[in-house]
Formats: C-alpha cells, structure tokens, sequence
C-alpha cells in the first residue's frame, strides 16, 4: 500500500514505475494541455496520487486542484504528491490512453460514477484479498471504515468519507441486487435492509449477502461474499480439512444412507453451506435423485439441486417470513422430491416439517444452532424446536451430528517453532495434559513472509482455512440417551468411544477442540488460535476413559 505523505513533503520522481499501477487519468480536475504541468492518477479505491512540475508547486491552481479533488464533487483522498519533468507525464498520458484502448479497461472513476466505481472495487479488492466478509461501518462523523474478515480475522483496511461510503452503498443497493432479492427498491438507512448483489471481477461471478441495520451512532452493513460462479468447481469432501476417518468412518457411510438427517452446526462463516454443497453433491446416483434445496436466501447456485429462495422484505414481521418459509416447505413436499436441503431448522413448524420429510423416507441435509454436537441434540429436543425425543431417537431419524469451525491455517515457509513463541505454562499443558509432542508445533510469524504478508491490512503469518470438526454418528445406546433426554450420558458414551490420544488421526468420540490440537500437533495451525476460538488448554476438561 502506498503511504500517505504529508503535504508540505513532496517526492521527486524520474521513472513511471515508480508509480506503481494505476488505472488511468481523471479527467476534469485540470486543462489538459499539450505538455501538462499536473495529472491525476487513479490508483483505485478513491485513492489518487497527483503528479506535477516543479513550477506547478504552491500556485493557485496547485491549491484549487487540491482542493476540488477532496471536495464533495470527487470525495478522493490524495495518497502522494510527486513531482516530475513534463516528458515523464508525457509518458504517463501515453500508458494511460494505451490502457483505455485496451479490452481490459477498469472503468476510471468521475464525479457522474463515484459512487458505483468505489463500490465496486472494494469488493473486487476483497476478493482479491481472500476476505469472506467486507464490513461497512457508517459512523456519524466526517470519515467511516470498511474492514475485512480474512482467514477468519476482523482487519482494519481503510477509511473513506462518510458520504463516500453511504452513496456507495445506496448506489450499490440500487445497481447491483440481483433481480428478486433486496428488501425494498432503495437503501434507507433508518431500518435493517438486505439483498443479495452480484458482479462480475475478473472473469467470475461473485455474489454478496448484503445485510444493513441502523445503530445509535450509524449504521452497518457486512457483505458475505460468495463466489457463486458456475465455472467454479464445488470443492470435494477432502479438500475441506476433515480427517481420512472423519471422511470414511463417518461422513461417506451417513450421506450413503437412503434416509435420515444429517444436521451440522457451527457460527456464522464456520462454513456449513459449502460442506453441505460438497456432501449433497457426492450423494451416490445423485443424476437420479430429485434434490430440493429451500433457504433464506439462495446462498450457492447448485447444479444438481432444485432451488427455492425465500424473498423476504425488511418489513415483514417474523411471522409472515416463516409462513413463506413453511409453505415453500410443504410445497416440496407434493413435489416427489428425494433429498431436502433445508437452509436452517429454526422453529418448531420448520422441525416439524423435517422430520415428516424424514419419516417418509427421505433424506434431509440441514444446520442447527449450536455450540457442539451435544448442545445440537439438546436443542433439537427443546422447546423452541420441539422434535420430541423418542422421535430423535428413531431408528433411522439421524444419520450424523455435526459441529465446526474454520481456524486459520499457518503460511508453511514462515512459521516458526511453537516452542519460540508459546510460554512454558502453554507448552507444559500440550506435553503432559494433552500427551503431544510440541517439537512438530508451529506458531504464526507475525512478520510473516512475501507468501503470506498483505501489508496493507496487516496480516502475516497465516494462509488459508481449516475445518475443525466434531462428528456424533448415534449408535444404539446413544439413542436410547437421547430418548430419555440425559444429554450427560449422551456425552459420555460419545466422548467415551474415544480410543486413541490427541495426535492420532482416528477422531471417534473427539470434540472439535481435539480436532484442533490433532492439527496443531502436525505443524497445520497455531495452538494459540485454539485458546483464541475454544478456551484455553488450562481449562479444557479432557473427558476420563478409566
């Protein structure tokens, strides 16, 4: 990222790649004569870098044009000033009217298109950056932020001004929601709005699950971007970061079950839908089945799936969202469908209906609020649910239970030996509470390395995601638990299967946590993101197999 330099401190330049990239020339800040004695450069993101001759330095139109640039016609924020000869900006009009030639233009911003332009490459840069989440954060102040979630971590990116960012946003609510989903037919930042966007960088489609709500001192909205484009292939059940037994021993024999539920919980972003996609699209002879998918909203376009979106309005009251919900549901229903993939199971009538699905015979894919496997059979049972417990415990109602996180996985040519970072009380409580060998463990660099270091936002160290999982496949007598509800000797039985220690693969009766110290044991991540997104290791009680 280039670094803001102070006004009165100006650069001298000699070589146009000293600028770095850029996307072209904006026009109409300045007369373009034959030999300009200053240019704007469009460097994205409503960052300029203005470029002029020594003579141009501290006129009057060096300090209108200065002026005009951060005014509220362009809202631009001037990254550096440089000074240079008039051939060099000769030189620079040159590449910038060879790149409006050329078929891969980005589109240059303006006082007519700011608003879109920015908009739009935000989310480009999001993408680009690998983030899953782009935050909008409208303060009730000059300047608001937008910040990114990368490899599962919240980062500053950069500020704007506030009108900046709220007539890109209007303009984007406006321009790019896809056709059928926003809420209402404007931005309105007094209540909570949402739509799904779409857009086309570089060569792809990306979509984005806008959600906005009002604040007391502004309003936020969080993008989570989805790259929904058919060219793009669903990724297979191994490449997600479950286990070989968590994959053979348990996941593959419950999708090959011609009925039963399977549900998987986990937060928001814990990637529950792509595993759902991915398991739903390894269903054996699935080019005979009738697939059905119903959520609020279509999230993923699925080619092997029926799809029903429900489109809600940001006035509907809860009621009249599930009344949608639940005849889109009982309409599947008469459709001699096969398999249902129900985006949640949140009430009793949604429940209740799948587990009619499940009792005639077909198979249901879902996700459940949860904080484990245990805390899912609870909630199921409860009475915001309400699936009555010897119904759970049916013979063939459940196939699996499922819960997991996405921890961030450590760039492999600059991590560094755990025993370098971690403090002795850390590394004592993984040798001789957990049994592991901490010399095959790694911590992230925080200095990172050109393979993973994005300075702009600050990370390093990190590259990527991994699934944590834990998976419950009821055998007899964990039903018979779960029919009297004594969810204590549910978790015993489970937990109790446990055969093999902390570093072995084999997961049967393994919380997520273990999952976790499994891979931080491999060198994969880094023992301090277990305490950050579990507990720390003085806490975790380690279940008695005596």
């Amino acid at each position: 990222m280039l670094s803001l330099i102070k006004n009165e401190s100006y650069l001298p330049i000699s070589d146009i790649l000293e600028i770095g990239e850029f996307k072209g020339l904006i026009r109409g800040l300045y007369p373009l004569n034959a030999k300009p004695r200053c240019l704007v450069l469009d460097m994205g993101c409503a960052e300029v870098i203005v470029i002029y001759t020594q003579s141009f330095l501290g006129t009057g139109a060096h300090l209108g044009l200065l002026a005009l640039i951060k005014s509220q016609r362009f809202l631009l924020t001037v990254i550096k000033e440089l000074m240079g000869s008039e051939e060099l900006m000769e030189e620079i009009v040159q590449q910038s009217e060879m790149k409006s030639n050329s078929r891969r233009k980005s589109l240059v911003i303006d006082e007519a298109n700011k608003f879109i332009v920015l908009y739009d490459e935000i989310i480009a840069k999001a993408v680009q950056l690998h983030a899953t989440d782009v935050h909008f954060e409208i303060r009730n102040q000059e300047h608001s932020f937008v910040r990114l979630r990368i490899f599962g971590r919240l980062k500053s990116w950069k500020k704007f001004p506030t009108e900046l960012v709220r007539g890109s946003l209007t303009a984007a609510y406006s321009a790019r929601s896809k056709s059928g989903t926003n809420s209402a037919g404007a931005l309105s930042l007094e209540r909570p709005m949402n739509t799904i966007t779409e857009q086309l960088i570089d060569g792809f489609q990306i979509n984005g699950r806008f959600n906005g709500f009002p604040l007391v001192n502004g309003y936020d909205v969080v993008i989570r971007l989805l790259h929904n484009d058919p060219k793009v292939k669903i990724p297979s059940i191994s490449s997600l970061g479950y286990t070989e037994f968590h994959i053979k021993a348990q996941i593959e024999p419950s999708i090959s079950r011609n009925a039963g539920m399977m549900a998987i919980a986990g937060s928001t972003g814990s990637g529950k839908s792509t595993a759902l996609r991915a398991f739903i699209a390894t269903l054996p002879e699935i080019e005979t089945l009738k697939v059905y998918g119903v959520e609020d909203p279509v999230e993923y376009l699925n080619p092997f799936m029926s799809q029903i979106s429900i489109q809600r309005s940001s006035d509907d009251p809860d009621e009249v969202v599930k009344m949608k919900f639940l005849s889109a549901l009982r309409s599947v229903l008469r459709m001699d469908p096969d398999v249902l993939m129900l985006g949640e199971i949140r009430d009793k009538e949604s429940a209740s209906l799948a587990s009619e699905f499940n009792r005639t015979g077909h198979r249901v894919f879902t996700t459940v609020h949860g904080d484990g496997c245990i805390d899912v059979l609870a909630r199921l049972c409860s009475s915001e649910i309400g699936i009555p417990s010897n119904t759970l415990a049916g013979k063939n109602f459940l196939s699996a239970v499922m819960y997991q996180k996405l921890l961030p996985q450590l760039c492999a040519f600059c991590k560094l030996p755990a025993a370098q970072v971690l403090d002795e009380e850390q590394l004592h409580l993984l040798r001789h509470k957990f049994q592991l060998s901490t010399e095959s463990m790694f911590c992230a660099n925080e200095r990172g390395c050109e393979h993973c270091r994005v300075e702009e936002i600050g990370l390093a160290g990190t590259k990527g995601l991994s699934i944590v999982a834990e998976i419950l496949i009821p055998d007899k007598p964990i039903l018979q638990a779960i029919a009297k509800e004594d969810w204590v000797g549910v978790e015993k039985l489970w937990r109790g299967s446990r055969r093999e220690g902390f570093g072995s693969a084999h997961m049967q009766g393994k919380t997520a946590f273990e999952h976790a110290l499994y891979k931080a044991s491999m060198g994969l991540i880094d023992p301090q993101d277990i305490e950050t997104d579990f507990e720390s290791f003085q806490t975790y009680n380690i279940f008695d197999l005596t």
